[in-house]
């Protein structure tokens, strides 16, 4: 990584207790729904950002969410964490996504739609990888505010714009401008922050499966093809809808059903 992105990580704060709390609640081998509710119910910027998103329309809940109780119970811990975690870190180093057209709320908004699709693909693939994939595909997107900060300092936000809006392969884009994707950036930071080996190794190749050095092959071909559907440039766009349904015939991941996955998403929206 060039000195520009390293840079920008450094001088990332540090976690949040918050986060901090969360991470260590998420580690417990015995994990109460109450003690969930109770850390989340302690940060009311962390708080509202998670009602905001847990009440919107893709969840489609008959009842409104008005306490961390009721998102823990309705949405179940991990979905919870991922949420939480998230939220957290949208507000530690939220900056414009100018670049990519995109703000914060979006990037929430894709995120929830990308962990709803890949919980519910993984579940026809390999039930006992659904919540381990909920990390990686929510915070997957993270790097892209040091990406948009870098560009915007260099003052090519329009040409980058540009490029990205109709770009099926945005971490192409990406490496073309800074010399690394999102992925990379997003494995990168989550190592300054001391988050578990574990989801750094998940992430750290979502952009490119096939590197030889990915050790998290399945998780990572599932949150690149979720990705390409999701992501805060253009999500669902018709011509990345084929592309990742192209991606998932190609490695045998259950195309059909990823493909009526997503028709029932957008019925959503």
């Amino acid at each position: 990584m060039n000195n520009d992105i390293l840079a920008q990580i450094d001088s990332l704060p540090p976690l949040p207790q918050t986060v901090i709390h969360i991470e260590e609640f998420k580690n417990k081998e015995d994990k109460n729904p109450a003690d969930l509710a109770k850390i989340l119910g302690k940060d009311p910027l962390i708080l509202s950002t998670l009602l905001k998103v847990s009440n919107s329309a893709m969840f489609g809940f008959k009842k409104k969410i008005e306490t961390p109780q009721m998102a823990v119970s309705l949405l179940g811990v991990n979905f919870t964490i991922s949420l939480a975690l998230g939220s957290a870190i949208k507000n530690l180093i939220e900056t414009s996504l100018e670049p990519y057209g995109a703000d914060s709320n979006k990037f929430l908004e894709t995120a929830s739609q990308a962990i709803i699709m890949a919980s519910k693909w993984a579940s026809e693939i390999d039930i006992e990888l659904r919540d381990r994939l909920l990390l990686p595909t929510f915070l997957l997107e993270t790097g892209k505010f040091i990406i948009a900060r870098i560009i915007k300092e260099k003052g090519l936000s329009d040409e980058f714009y540009a490029d990205v809006k109709d770009a099926v392969d945005i971490a192409s884009v990406e490496k073309r401008y800074i010399g690394a994707s999102t992925s990379m950036i997003t494995a990168a930071i989550f190592e300054k922050w001391g988050l578990s080996e574990a989801l750094v190794n998940d992430i750290r190749y979502v952009d490119e499966p096939s590197h030889p050095e990915n050790k998290s092959l399945l998780v990572s071909q599932i949150v690149h093809t979720v990705n390409r559907v999701c992501n805060i440039v253009h999500p669902f766009k018709e011509e990345s809808i084929k592309s990742a349904i192209e991606y998932a015939t190609s490695l045998s991941l259950k195309p059909a059903e990823l493909e009526q996955i997503i028709a029932d998403i957008k019925e959503k929206q």
